[in-house]
């Protein structure tokens, strides 16, 4: 009970429970916040963090926005089975952003988006093992483990770009280094059977991490102690002048001192009400989680197909296989061909290792804004917060962006400069 000279707990209430959601919740409730996490999914964790890469990639925030990938998008488009595609949509914002994205390939705003995201990213892996060390049983549940991750490439005349790239990043506090074919087996003998044949070079990290990011999401959320409103639809808001009163929903109404708007690619459509036209495209990716039959088949670390834009990574009895990328709105139907083309990538590059007759399939809407760098921070509402359009990168940055957010929120002085992802920029 609060004593009449003690000072009264503030209450937030986090829209969004995925693991950037429930990763703020978590930031907020350690400094002294009560917190209410509202999702309209059953469970924390069920949306577009539910089965994505599981990769934790803090050596690897370039954004998606570079030269190169301007360069390579008309290829990627003409292929049926290319790792991008494209729906036009007669809408202004998406053309919008369309136009924002190609500005952002830039090599200067690539670079300066870079080091931004390499700060924030090191702040997010360092908040995290602080995290896991204090909820110990959450590292396991939640499968985390650091196999480090490889790289491969099949041209040899991407090794020039990609030494500036490590040369680049080396000086922010990345340990990379170019390994060879036969180096490569030695890192993940997995890949000696069917890739190793294909590969003119690698990169390894020893340093990069696994998890399970559903399950970080439910193990945070319940380290929080927040009070949770799943199944919660939110329908608008109750405000008064600049301040925002309550969130009102078709589970009652939830008054709170500030709102943090955590809900990804549909962050978009619950702000515009509000006057804020955020600048986010939902970009669609695919996964297929199998399992593991033959262990010593199955890689160890944590391997990227970089000329097929795969990714694969082992959740103990497990094999994560994610993938591409499709501006085709909001929606998550899954396409029979992009899960085939996942389980056959597996088979083929891993074979024997797992069981591919019956894959869990999965897509998931990635909010991605033009040039990669989330939105943390306050908003022209007095009490509202943003800690959205994460793009890809959603799993590896929540610790970070959740703690950037929590400084913001209690007044505290920032660990990173907060200035590259202040959503007024």
């Amino acid at each position: 009970m609060t004593s009449a000279s003690a000072k009264p707990q503030r209450h937030v209430c986090v829209i969004g429970a995925g693991v950037v959601g429930c990763a703020s919740a978590y930031a907020l409730a350690r400094r002294g916040w009560r917190v209410t996490l509202v999702d309209a999914q059953p469970d924390c964790g069920a949306g577009a963090s539910f089965a994505n890469g599981a990769q934790l990639s803090y050596c690897y925030v370039e954004p998606l926005a570079t030269p190169a990938a301007l360069r390579a998008l008309p290829g990627w488009l003409a292929r049926r089975d290319g790792p991008v595609r494209w729906h036009p949509r007669l809408e202004w914002a998406h053309w919008r952003w369309l136009a924002a994205f190609m500005l952002a390939c830039r090599g200067a705003e690539v670079q300066r988006t870079t080091q931004a995201l390499l700060a924030l990213s090191f702040l997010s892996r360092d908040t995290l093992h602080q995290w896991l060390g204090e909820l110990p049983r959450l590292a396991a549940a939640a499968r985390h483990a650091v196999p480090g991750k490889l790289v491969v490439y099949r041209h040899a005349a991407a090794r020039p770009a990609v030494e500036r790239q490590l040369r680049s990043q080396r000086g922010a506090g990345c340990e990379q280094q170019i390994v060879g074919p036969r180096e490569c087996v030695d890192l993940e003998p997995a890949i000696e059977r069917a890739l190793a044949q294909q590969l003119a070079f690698g990169v390894w990290t020893p340093s990069e991490e696994v998890i399970d990011a559903a399950a970080l999401a439910r193990g945070l959320a319940h380290a929080s102690g927040a009070t949770l409103r799943l199944c919660t639809r939110v329908q608008g808001v109750q405000s008064r002048g600049d301040l925002i009163e309550a969130l009102l929903t078709d589970n009652g109404n939830i008054e709170a001192d500030a709102f943090v708007v955590a809900a990804g690619a549909g962050s978009v459509a619950l702000l515009r009400p509000l006057g804020l036209c955020l600048p986010i495209e939902p970009i669609k990716g695919y996964s297929v989680t199998l399992p593991i039959v033959q262990s010593a088949a199955a890689p160890r670390a944590s391997v990227t197909d970089h000329g097929r834009k795969i990714v694969y990574a082992r959740l103990g009895n497990e094999l994560r296989v994610a993938g591409y990328a499709e501006l085709a709105g909001a929606q998550t139907r899954l396409d029979d061909a992009r899960i085939a083309a996942l389980c056959h990538a597996a088979a083929t590059s891993f074979p024997g290792a797992c069981e591919v007759s019956e894959p869990r399939g999965w897509a998931g809407l990635r909010p991605a804004t033009p040039g990669g760098r989330p939105l943390i921070g306050a908003t022209a509402w007095s009490n509202l917060w943003l800690n959205t359009g994460h793009g890809g990168l959603g799993l590896t940055l929540a610790a970070g962006s959740a703690l950037l957010l929590q400084e913001a929120m209690s007044g505290e002085p920032s660990r990173i400069d907060p200035a590259p992802y202040a959503p007024g920029r």
